[in-house]
């Protein structure tokens, strides 16, 4: 099969022939429509992970979208989201024709949502859809503070805060292409760093009418200190 190979560690990856995946016991086998490169993938590309150098040549890509070839659990046929452990543990990714992953990273997908969408949300909209629901409980009417808003986790948070039914949603963006962003995703009022904490908290207090009841951080830093100190009563993050 066609695939994207990282044959050394920090060096660009080329396209090449590699063998097909082996189906096995509680492996699901995939026809590959869409996948993306997201900084997980360069990351343990570079050699230079926290996982360590990954052994080589791999099929990189740790999220897609295809159709299932084979599978005990679902039907062939079945579209289907798939995550995979490429370049954190040894075995190919997403980024070639096919891919074999554990049968419990496969998730079937519903109709309407385009598979290169469904491939860019992947992780990113799983990390800000459980911050959310899991981790904030977020309840219809509470105030919304979105860190990083104009990344992929924040621009996905601000849509879905929109979408459970927050009564007011605020961004906090570094440059002006990230506030279109996030404006764009749906944000009530965005907000820019900058400044001392005591200001900038200043500032998310004002655009939080006093006070946030969930902030959904994938930042940390100084604007995390900022936005603790809007924080309302029990408060979620």
């Amino acid at each position: 099969m066609r695939a994207l190979l990282v044959r050394e560690p920090g060096r660009p990856p080329v396209v090449g022939e590699h063998p097909d995946p082996a189906a096995g016991p509680d492996r699901t086998t995939v026809r590959v429509t869409a996948a993306p490169v997201v900084p997980l993938d360069l990351l343990c590309a570079s050699g230079t992970s926290y996982f360590g150098r990954p052994a080589v040549p791999y099929v990189p890509g740790v999220q897609g979208v295809g159709v299932v070839e084979e599978s005990g659990v679902l039907p062939a046929g079945t579209r289907v989201w798939f995550a995979t452990s490429a370049g954190m543990a040894p075995g190919d990714g997403s980024l070639a024709e096919r891919c074999a992953v554990p049968d419990a990273d496969v998730v079937p997908l519903p109709d309407g949502v385009a598979d290169p969408a469904v491939a860019a949300l992947g992780l990113s909209a799983v990390a800000a859809w459980m911050s959310l629901t899991w981790r904030a409980r977020l309840q219809s009417g509470e105030t919304v503070l979105v860190l990083g808003a104009g990344g992929a986790v924040g621009q996905v948070a601000v849509g879905a805060a929109r979408a459970l039914g927050a009564g007011r949603v605020v961004a906090l963006c570094r440059s002006d292409a990230a506030a279109e962003r996030a404006a764009r995703a749906g944000a009530d009022e965005v907000v820019r760093t900058g400044g001392d904490v005591a200001a900038l908290a200043g500032r998310l207090g004002a655009a939080c009418g006093g006070a946030a009841d969930v902030v959904v951080d994938p930042v940390f830093g100084e604007a995390a200190t900022a936005a603790s100190r809007v924080l309302a009563p029990a408060a979620g993050w």
